[in-house]
């Protein structure tokens, strides 16, 4: 009776999952950086920011810990348990927001992948619309949930909720599930207009799957949430046996979709000429077993050819207006031509790049 909601287990999970997903967050920088594209956007600041709140989450967790004791109770039961509501209480702003954000990031993922789709960037403005909706009337009903309000982190084990707060959490819980299946489902319609083959496409939906395991997660959570509300009476030996497992979760769901929302991001690091080719050349290097000289070459004239080509196009452009008004005249057409065909191609173009494919 004197076990405490806090374990090892938990305790270790609340540790290493926000490192690994800090580690996920660095490599995507490092990705964007490698690609040398100025200037962070708004899926990453969401994606800084939801890993703030997964820490924060963590933190709560490591201070009820330090409070209450880990597997056992270092405090009196009545006191333990009006911390534990507290810290419970706490982890919901923590997690409902880290939901949000990371979800809110993969939409403005796909806004800049597919940015030259009005449609579809209509749809996913529609989307973070319903979604922010939905974020703060959560909040709302959290913090006002119980009855005086300041009950909840003075005297939770008195307090008096306004509404069946258990019915509710289950609810938002169902409705984070659904809504992360429709995210997963969101670019299908526009992967499958771009103008690529078969396997390209199939690659390319695999790669914004990757965060499949979140559903996972978010099923998990969602039946050890129901079984922790609907078993509170059949304590045993633990009586906070139940909501442990569910706050494990908890703590998994929000972090593994940090690192899910990431993966699509390292194709860059990946390709030829990027950070994991380059890492494995210079090892190979070191130990003698390959100098890499010739891939390298072949990467520089490549790139001299590129910029040869830009020069040339300037050379061109630069004759025809010297050259008279008809020169000058057909060089704008062949450019507005180029710009056009540009254009179309933009979309296939970024996804080909960001994603590595």
């Amino acid at each position: 009776m004197n076990a405490s909601f806090v374990d090892s287990p938990l305790l270790g999970v609340a540790i290493s999952l926000p490192i690994i997903a800090s580690v996920c967050v660095v490599l995507r920088l490092c990705a964007k950086r490698w690609r040398r594209r100025d200037g962070f956007t708004g899926d990453d600041w969401t994606i800084l920011l939801t890993l703030i709140l997964c820490w924060g989450h963590s933190i709560n967790t490591i201070v009820a810990a330090c409070l209450g004791g880990v597997n056992t109770i270092t405090i009196p039961p009545r006191e333990y348990a009006n911390m534990a509501l507290r810290t419970l209480w706490i982890s919901s702003f923590f997690l409902i927001t880290s939901l949000y954000t990371v979800k809110v990031s993969i939409l403005l993922f796909y806004w800049r992948m597919f940015s030259i789709n009005a449609r579809f960037r209509k749809a996913c403005l529609a989307m973070i619309i319903t979604l922010t909706l939905w974020w703060i009337s959560s909040l709302i009903l959290v913090f006002l949930s119980t009855d005086p309000i300041d009950s909840a982190w003075k005297d939770a084990t008195r307090a008096k909720h306004r509404f069946d707060f258990n019915t509710w959490y289950i609810s938002y819980s169902a409705l984070s599930i659904f809504f992360d299946v429709v995210i997963l489902c969101f670019p299908i319609p526009v992967i499958k207009s771009l103008r690529v083959n078969l396997k390209r496409k199939i690659s390319i939906i695999g790669i914004f799957w990757l965060g499949g395991f979140v559903c996972v997660s978010a099923i998990i959570r969602f039946v050890l949430l129901y079984r922790s509300i609907y078993r509170l009476t059949d304590y045993g030996e633990n009586q906070y046996s139940s909501i442990t497992q569910a706050f494990i979760w908890a703590e998994i769901e929000p972090n593994t979709s940090v690192i899910a929302a990431c993966l699509p991001t390292y194709g860059p690091l990946f390709k030829e000429g990027g950070l994991v080719p380059f890492i494995w050349q210079s090892v190979r290097s070191s130990l003698g077993l390959s100098s890499g000289t010739g891939r390298d070459t072949g990467r520089s004239a490549t790139g001299d050819t590129t910029a040869v080509g830009y020069y040339e196009l300037d050379k061109v452009t630069s004759y025809s207006k010297s050259g008279g008004d008809i020169l000058t005249d057909k060089a704008t057409t062949n450019a507005v031509t180029v710009t056009s065909q540009s254009e179309q191609e933009d979309e296939d173009a970024v996804v080909k790049r960001d994603l590595g494919v």
